[in-house]
């Protein structure tokens, strides 16, 4: 017997039940899902108590079965004591003491409910603990995890009708961490009992008993693409998700080239044709899917954010996708980061990318900020040393994450530093003019080169100083902020996505494309023309073909064009995902001036400092506040100047290398502000006041 019968609606007269949520969706010309058309308003609700930044730290989110379980080195049963301190009285008061303002614990792995009950109660009175003391709490919620030893016991229906993803032989899908986690499965997440248990048992009882502030959900990704789910429900699910949104005849003959859609199934791989081969995707069914993970992620996020929210408007919400990674997210592991990020607050992202300068490269985790900024969340990430925290606040606006246990030494440094200048990361509005645009078909049909292209460009704009947002698809109506647009190799482009490029241009905006920007559809198919072509042929005449083998620079109505041939690609080899190997192209030169040009005219800031010198520029009412960080650790940079377009009445800084807020001399010159910043160690703000 189905123990959430009485929260269920069964939708398909199958055995295995799905649940296929009734959202509209919008097509950014065929083939691209974007968001969800007039969601619920509480879904994309910032609650207030978020929106100044906080300070989260405390305790593991391992319940001691699965230390227990696991057996990981460093896992010693007489730390069971310390374990259990994490959750008193006296750790979490030393916690609130410290400036932490969020306490983080542990609350569900995926055992099963009745199971980690009896540590989720412990949870619910240290919570109890951390509101006494003004905290608010963190509660971790394993997503992505289904340990069938336990879980099977509890709920045996749940393998029974397959709560768990299957390969097409029926084998289960795992989650696997080190090949020594095999009695983790994933759970299938078109299946509508999963889904409520983590509702109705899991959410609620965070919201209701714990009274948890912030649920932060663990592990939130698809699996590998050669790990194909044909669990039933997902198949009915798929097939569903293709009709509704090819309703009728004519869009699926234009699509699929049939009409019947009922036997369509997810991709199927050999040794012949394997998943990691693929360096484009053309297949339609196959993109169909890529785009289908997403919007399941993405519709199940949602619901479980409105489940929450009817429970408590307050409530934030905090996934781990990692961030922008380097490789394509949508194709590797269903998520589309611009979509899903509607209905966060924050997100994790644990890859290995902090800050440092190597071989010519400035390393850090400035994509993830940038991400954040765009979509109004926060970016938790891990931090060791000063330039972790520094890069941090600097584009994050937060501290953040504070650690597990009480922050010590550098951390409790910068969070006192933060705690001081809380003012300085407040009510900010990014002044960049720059954007490099990740549209969803080009970055998702294309496994390696539109990743690369966009990566070296994103990487010569950190390494020249020039402020950019990275921005997607959702923001082509906020074109007219900016007075450049980077296109790096954006091949697929859907016709909307042209007119709105066309439309910036016209009116005066910058264009700098590369490759083979628009020379494709949103479905991947070859355009008669390419979007430059046609924008060329409007005044100038039909282009011969080797035009575009180099420069080219033309107006377009009042804006520019300028058209790069290729980001040159150093040599070696190209490794993206996890661990990227992050490069400048070579004509970074070439591509810094292609900005300039396209600008017509100066950026609001101009910055001349070493290529390990990070930059980042926002406005706060009648001042700026620009922040520079160091790549390099600790060593010390003199002789920075900065050019800023307008006149000040005064300018300072503070720094946490610093003792004392400092004055800095500047002179004015043509409309310009010249500005000589003597020293930097690692982290300094600089307000110029208007």
């Amino acid at each position: 017997m189905n123990k959430f019968k009485i929260f269920t609606t069964p939708i398909f007269n199958i055995k295995h039940h799905i649940a296929f949520f009734a959202f509209l969706f919008i097509l950014n010309g065929k083939g691209q899902v974007l968001a969800q058309d007039k969601p619920d308003d509480l879904t994309k609700y910032t609650p207030a108590w978020i929106k100044d930044g906080f300070a989260n730290a405390g305790a593991s989110h391992e319940p001691w079965i699965f230390q227990v379980r696991r057996n990981s080195s460093g896992f010693n049963q007489w730390q069971k004591e310390e374990y259990d301190y994490q959750l008193s009285e006296a750790f979490i008061k030393e916690l609130a003491q410290s400036g932490v303002t969020i306490y983080h614990v542990g609350l569900y792995k995926g055992f099963g409910f009745e199971i980690e009950k009896e540590y989720m109660d412990k949870v619910a009175k240290a919570a109890e603990y951390a509101h006494k003391y003004g905290l608010k709490v963190d509660t971790y919620i394993q997503w992505n995890s289904l340990f069938y030893e336990t879980f099977f016991a509890e709920f045996p229906e749940a393998e029974e009708d397959l709560w768990y993803q299957v390969e097409e032989s029926g084998k289960p899908i795992m989650l696997n961490y080190g090949y020594q986690q095999s009695f983790r499965y994933r759970p299938c997440f078109n299946h509508e009992d999963y889904m409520n248990f983590i509702k109705e048992k899991i959410i609620r009882y965070a919201i209701e008993t714990v009274k948890s502030d912030f649920l932060h959900f663990d592990n939130f990704d698809q699996n590998f693409p050669s790990e194909v789910d044909f669990n039933p429900a997902t198949i009915t699910a798929f097939r569903k998700y293709l009709t509704d949104k090819y309703a009728t005849k004519e869009e699926r003959l234009e699509r699929f080239g049939f009409n019947n859609l009922s036997y369509i199934l997810p991709p199927k791989w050999n040794k012949d044709n394997p998943a990691d081969k693929m360096l484009t995707v053309n297949d339609p069914v196959i993109q169909e899917w890529i785009d289908f993970r997403c919007w399941t992620f993405t519709t199940q996020l949602v619901e479980c954010v409105k489940f929450a929210r009817s429970l408590n408007k307050e409530i934030a919400i905090e996934a781990n996708p990692h961030g922008l990674l380097g490789s394509n997210r949508a194709w590797e592991a269903g998520l589309n980061h611009a979509d899903f990020m509607q209905y966060t607050n924050a997100i994790w992202s644990e890859d290995p990318n902090n800050p440092k300068w190597e071989n010519g490269v400035a390393i850090g985790k400035f994509r993830h900020f940038k991400l954040g900024r765009t979509t109004n969340n926060y970016i938790f990430t891990y931090h060791t040393k000063s330039n972790d925290y520094a890069e941090n606040l600097a584009l994050n606006r937060n501290i953040g994450w504070a650690g597990f246990g009480v922050p010590k030494g550098v951390g409790k440094k910068y969070l006192d530093f933060w705690h001081a200048n809380k003012e300085l990361y407040t009510n900010m509005q990014g002044a960049e003019k720059v954007a490099v645009l990740r549209s969803y078909p080009s970055m998702s049909y294309n496994i390696q080169e539109t990743q690369v292209a966009v990566n070296m460009a994103e990487q010569a704009l950190q390494q020249r100083q020039i402020p950019f947002d990275i921005i997607f698809d959702q923001q082509l109506g906020q074109l007219s902020k900016y007075q450049v647009l980077v296109l790096a190799g954006q091949e697929s482009l859907t016709d909307e996505t042209i007119e709105a490029i066309e439309t910036f241009v016209a009116n005066g905006g910058g264009l700098v494309a590369t490759g083979h920007t628009g020379i494709f559809d949103g479905w991947r198919r070859e355009r008669k023309q390419s979007m430059l072509t046609a924008m060329y042929s409007e005044k100038n005449g039909m282009p011969s073909k080797n035009m575009w083998e180099s420069n080219l620079s033309f107006q377009y109505g009042k804006g520019r064009v300028i058209y790069l041939s290729d980001l040159i690609q150093p040599e070696g080899e190209v490794k993206l995902g996890f661990v990227t190997k992050w490069m400048m192209p070579v004509n970074a030169n070439e591509f810094e001036a292609n900005i300039y040009w396209a600008a017509g005219e100066r950026l609001p800031l101009q910055v001349y400092a070493p290529e390990w010198v990070g930059v980042s520029h926002d406005t706060q009412g009648k001042r700026d506040i620009i922040h520079l960080w160091n790549y390099k650790n600790n060593e010390n940079i003199g002789g920075i100047t900065l050019a800023y377009k307008g006149k000040i009445k005064k300018a300072w800084a503070v720094s946490p290398d610093d003792k004392a807020k400092s004055s800095i001399p500047f002179t004015e010159e043509n409309g310009l502000t010249i500005l000589k910043i003597a020293n930097l160690k690692v982290y300094k703000i600089i307000v110029l006041e208007k």
